[in-house]
């Protein structure tokens, strides 16, 4: 079975995926949103700052494009 940690991480990378590909700007920040309560879990769980993913994620999808 897969971790909290795993799923939060997973999950929130998933939503911001999402939201750079959206073509609404409301679908756009419903997912940024969805992301953020994501890594906000997933700090609260692990006790550190992740909010590096949010930024990373879309950092290295700017990369691939």
């Amino acid at each position: 079975m897969e971790s909290n940690e795993r799923y939060y991480r997973r999950r929130a990378i998933q939503e911001m995926t999402a939201a750079r590909l959206a073509v609404t700007e409301g679908a756009k920040q419903r997912r940024r949103e969805l992301a953020e309560g994501y890594v906000r879990r997933l700090a609260e769980l692990t006790g550190s700052d992740e909010s590096f993913l949010l930024h990373s994620v879309t950092a290295h999808q700017a990369q691939l494009a």
